[in-house]
């Protein structure tokens, strides 16, 4: 067990990384507004209604996902421009998500290399196109679950994809910056993401501008102990592309929602964490379960759940 006195020094040390981190932060993503809180939406159902909302409501930013295996689809394309034109029209840049929905074409090392490629590529047009609008593009959303790798074998064919990748991308001028990989959990002495983290930002350390991870069920000190390693493992800041809690009887309900959500807000200020989204904006109806449904602060029909005032309330306050 430490001492008081080393546990006063250890939060002194992590004071003064988080301020270190942010300073860095406001360089990084330059389209950010001094707050660093957003909100995720569905591209299906976002309006420029919602997007008035969410910026009365205090958030700086929206995150979206877009697949990068539909986007030969013209009614998709719109679909996505649409959304970019929603947030555009609130002034809320987009940090934006790319991920495939399909298995990879691929089974050898060459041809997850050649694939990650392909994906750069469309990485790279998406970046052309909506540049003035990105505050990030973050590189796929939870590769170490198998549901969003659908390639499976995590262990060997993630690090081959993302260095096809950073070859890629890293050859070139980038025109926003680059996170990755919205880790399901952040990376942790011997866990499967950071074996595959050392390897590409050793052999690509101009590729990544931060470390994207989602600490579901998370206590402020876990996260501020993620923060740590991040940045002493990978030279790197820790950022939080997704975080929620569910309106469940288990929960609290909607109002043990509101106060988690409050209490997650205010310890991500004091982390100094450069940016953080919250999930969702609305409840989806299309959750495969009553937890994975009741998410947002607005009902799936727009009416505001508690959660919506709390957060109002904890983003405008000084």
């Amino acid at each position: 067990m430490k001492s008081p006195h080393l546990k006063r020094l250890g939060a002194l040390a992590l004071t003064v990384l988080g301020a270190t981190t942010q300073v860095h932060a406001s360089d990084l993503f330059p389209n950010l507004p001094t707050r660093t809180i957003g909100v995720q939406v569905k591209i299906q159902n976002f309006s420029a209604a919602d997007a008035a909302q969410i910026k009365s409501a205090g958030f700086s930013f929206v995150r979206f996902g877009v697949w990068s295996d539909s986007l030969t689809a013209k009614a998709y394309q719109q679909q996505v421009n649409d959304a970019f034109a929603a947030a555009k029209s609130a002034g809320l840049p987009v940090l934006l998500t790319v991920r495939a929905i399909k298995p990879l074409p691929a089974t050898s090392a060459n041809e997850l290399t050649t694939a990650g490629e392909t994906f750069a590529n469309a990485v790279t047009g998406l970046q052309q196109s909506y540049a003035a609008q990105l505050v990030a593009i973050e590189l796929w959303n939870e590769p170490d679950l198998d549901t969003y790798w659908p390639t499976g074998n995590f262990d060997t064919t993630f690090v081959p994809f993302m260095s096809g990748v950073c070859k890629n991308l890293q050859g070139k001028p980038q025109a926003s910056p680059v996170i990755g990989y919205g880790f399901a959990r952040p990376p942790s002495a011997g866990s499967a993401s950071t074996v595959a983290l050392n390897r590409i930002v050793s052999e690509y350390p101009k590729c990544l501008n931060a470390i994207s991870y989602h600490p579901y069920g998370m206590t402020a000190t876990q996260i501020s102990n993620a923060q740590t390693f991040i940045q002493q493992n990978f030279h790197l800041p820790g950022v939080i592309s997704e975080w929620g809690i569910s309106a469940l009887a288990s929960n609290g309900g909607p109002e043990g929602q509101a106060s988690k959500i409050t209490a997650f807000i205010a310890d991500v200020k004091k982390l100094n964490i450069p940016l953080t989204s919250i999930y969702e904006w609305k409840n989806s109806d299309t959750g495969s379960n009553d937890r994975e449904k009741n998410f947002g602060l607005l009902t799936s029909d727009g009416q505001p759940k508690p959660a919506e005032a709390a957060v109002t309330t904890e983003l405008n306050a000084q």
